[in-house]
């Protein structure tokens, strides 16, 4: 069973590193094209991630890896699952040129496996039920499930 769980944001602001690299990867968007790809508000997520415990964290269709990247910045052990894989080589390169060693998974987030605490995830409207109901039955019992609704609109869902 999935149970909503109000998100209280830090304050945190973000880090010299953080600002860099978010910079860094905003200017490469168009150097991949992918026809569905559509960018998270990064500093709205730092400031969510930041608010969260750490430990384990998976961004479920990471697109450039800058979520992935900032999980890893605030302490999360991070990794990403991106099926675009035009985008999943460029997310490599770009979070190795800033001294990160996330992984990024070639993939389709509902078929490779994954365990993690904390999963983050931007999915299509119309993938919304069937990327809740994967997460009911393969994530660990109190995992949560960071879903974005919008650029900056968050939510939280743990699973019990």
């Amino acid at each position: 069973m999935l149970v909503e769980q109000p998100l209280v944001p830090s304050d945190e602001p973000l880090s010299a590193a953080a600002a860099e690299f978010i910079a860094a990867g905003r200017a490469r968007f168009k150097s991949v094209y992918c026809f569905d790809f559509v960018p998270s508000d990064y500093e709205v997520v730092w400031r969510v991630l930041a608010g969260v415990p750490r430990g384990r964290f998976c961004e479920w269709g990471s697109g450039w890896g800058i979520i992935t990247g900032l999980a890893e910045l605030l302490g999360f052990q991070a990794c990403g699952i991106e099926g675009d894989a035009a985008l999943a080589e460029g997310s490599r390169k770009l979070l190795a040129e800033h001294g990160l060693s996330c992984p990024i998974h070639t993939g389709d987030y509902l078929v490779l496996p994954s365990q993690a605490d904390v999963y983050y995830v931007y999915c299509w409207p119309g993938r919304f039920v069937e990327t809740e109901e994967h997460f009911e039955r393969t994530a660990p019992p109190g995992s949560k499930l960071l879903i974005a609704c919008g650029q900056s609109d968050i939510r939280c869902r743990i699973r019990e």
